[in-house]
């Protein structure tokens, strides 16, 4: 098929160029092209700002006659909520359809929304993330008005190993429905394992849409798209491991290096790298022994047949069970107990805090067969790592620091699955097979801008990411690195790296916290608390401020810590403080890498 633009107001050389542009192109790519330009050229208009932050603004006809209109609201911490959004961009075709990031939507606008899909991840315990605050706390108050006239849906992402599965998508389901919109589906709630079930649930919401619009349902799967590639993996292969504590330290933490050359991958300091585990055979070996398999038994998995031993080793979670996961196994337990430890959350909560599937098999008694097992556990995840390298510094390499996850529980010796793998089960030579996830929420900024740097234990590793790309740069930022593990001696992560930054001045200030090496314990918030007045002028003068580590304690201390610091020196409530965090968070001199 031959496509020609025709001369209008581009003069000729850019007609030209857009001419070579247009004959490389395919139908779609060119119905799409159409209505992304739509949605950027609408200058002067209220739609220009949108339009600018838009994930993807696919205005687009594939049918004559009239089209739904439909508005996707993404709010997202980790860009998963973005992939299921081009998902819809890429299989709506009798739609019109705008995608907006949560963050540069103005709430009150809802109020002119016909068809809503909102897309949401939970952050932390609960939470929404940064993008979806403002709206998820206009639509809990009472300046809403009605919603009579809006059909809407909730795709809610989460993890199931958290308390509050999918919470915020469950929370902006019942505040709709509250103020009186009409819900098309249920709330979709969707676990890691999200992309296994992408496709079919971005057919059922269109659908949904157009059938509540009088319209005929019309929408092509993802998979008849040539132009849609599925995301994949890269066999890495392990060229150095290497431990970084003391031999006098608790801890086992290594640093490792995979080689990614011809892969193609390239990253940013501040993404993350998925590591594809296998679950230790050991382990396996003792479930199938629980359940009295012989490991041979075949079970239906993605429409194959497969035996179960391999099933569990390679494609199901094992070290951790989740309340999903037990809900599932409660019809199989031969003992009445865990109906009784279901209804009691703090029991529950303990129950599975470090708990694995053998556990949980050798706690109440279960017996299934092998194909009820393989239904009842969820997919074996890839675990997250933050990198620890930039690449323009290292090449066709990725580095990590990993810290060794083992611990004693129910007389027995438990592991985490991913860990142990890197540290314990692959040597020099070996593959494994990893992915690259950028984290757009964890950036740089320009390299004369100053940048304060807090993390404990493994925390540190994207900070040393950040300064390899920094000193690569050469600019004017300073750097203050807050740092916290048990000892000095045996624990002072990369300790020769940042001496050897310190001294170059690529490192303007560093205070480390060794909790263990006094009586009382000291940790990296006590730190900035000590250091607060040069903290805030730092601040004052456009420092961006930095956090990864543990979510539950040091993240949680770290903001108080700042919160506090706000109080004091601007003499703010304790309200009013937090709203000033969040300000930081929406600006992005706030920035969180937490686990």
């Amino acid at each position: 098929m031959s496509h020609h633009i025709n001369k209008g107001i581009l003069p000729d050389q850019l007609l030209g160029e857009a001419n070579d542009l247009v004959q490389k192109l395919t139908k779609d790519q060119l119905l799409w092209l159409g209505g992304y330009l739509s949605g950027v050229g609408i200058a002067g208009s209220d739609l220009k700002k949108e339009a600018e932050h838009t994930v993807v603004n696919s205005e687009t006809k594939l049918e004559q006659g009239s089209s739904t209109s439909i508005t996707v609201l993404v709010g997202s911490h980790s860009g998963n909520g973005k992939s299921i959004a081009r998902a819809l961009a890429s299989t709506a075709q009798a739609n019109r359809l705008k995608i907006i990031n949560m963050a540069d939507y103005k709430p009150r606008n809802i109020k002119n929304e016909e068809n809503l899909i909102i897309i949401v991840s939970t952050h932390g315990e609960g939470e929404p993330p940064v993008d979806a605050a403002d709206l998820h706390r206009f639509l809990g108050s009472n300046r809403v008005g009605s919603l009579e006239h809006l059909n809407y849906a909730v795709i809610a992402l989460g993890d199931s190993s958290y308390n509050y599965f999918c919470q915020t998508g469950i929370e902006f389901y019942d505040r709709l429905k509250s103020h009186g919109a009409k819900p098309l589906t249920d709330t979709i709630l969707l676990d890691v394992d999200y992309k296994e079930h992408q496709d079919e649930v971005v057919t059922r919401v269109l659908e949904s849409v157009n059938k509540a619009s009088g319209q005929s349902v019309s929408s092509t799967s993802i998979e008849e798209k040539p132009n849609v590639s599925k995301d994949e993996f890269y066999k890495a292969e392990l060229i150095d491991k290497v431990l970084l504590n003391g031999r006098t330290s608790n801890k086992e933490t290594y640093h490792i290096e995979l080689d990614i050359e011809g892969s193609g991958i390239s990253y940013q300091p501040g993404d993350v790298l998925e590591v594809y585990a296998i679950n230790s055979e050991e382990l396996v070996q003792n479930i199938l022994n629980q359940l009295g398999f012989s490991g041979d038994e075949e079970v239906d998995h993605k429409g194959s047949r497969v035996r179960i031993k391999k099933l569990l080793q390679h494609q199901k979670e094992l070290t951790l069970v989740t309340l999903h996961v037990l809900k599932k196994l409660t019809p199989f337990v031969e003992e009445p107990d865990l109906n009784r430890l279901l209804d009691n959350r703090n029991e529950l909560e303990n129950f599975l805090d470090g708990s694995d599937l053998l556990d949980v098999l050798k706690e109440f008694n279960i017996r299934l067969q092998a194909q009820e097992l393989a239904d009842a556990l969820r997919t074996l995840p890839p675990r997250a790592y933050s990198i620890a390298s930039s690449q323009a510094e290292v090449g066709d390499e990725v580095h990590l620091t990993v810290g060794a996850v083992r611990y004693q529980k129910n007389e027995r010796q438990h592991e985490g699955v991913c860990s142990t793998y890197l540290i314990d089960r692959l040597e020099e030579g070996d593959q494994v097979a990893v992915k690259v996830k950028p984290n757009e929420n964890f950036r740089l900024p320009d390299a004369d801008q100053d940048i304060i740097l807090i993390g404990a234990g493994t925390g540190i590793a994207p900070y040393r990411s950040f300064l390899q790309e920094r000193e690569l740069q050469n600019g004017n930022g300073r750097t203050w690195l807050f740092f916290g593990d048990q000892h000095f001696e045996s624990d002072f992560l990369y300790q020769a790296e940042w001496l050897k930054y310190r001294k170059k001045s690529v490192l303007t200030n560093v205070d480390a916290a060794f909790s263990r090496d006094q009586d009382e314990k000291i940790y990296v918030q006590h730190r900035i608390k000590q250091k607060a007045d040069e903290v805030y002028q730092w601040l004052q003068k456009g420092a961006t401020i930095y956090v990864c580590g543990d979510r539950k304690k040091m993240a949680k201390d770290v903001h108080k810590v700042f919160v506090n610091l706000l109080m004091e020196k601007e003499s703010l409530s304790a309200e009013k403080a937090e709203e000033r965090i969040i300000s930081l968070k929406k600006e992005g001199r706030y920035q969180e890498d937490v686990y």
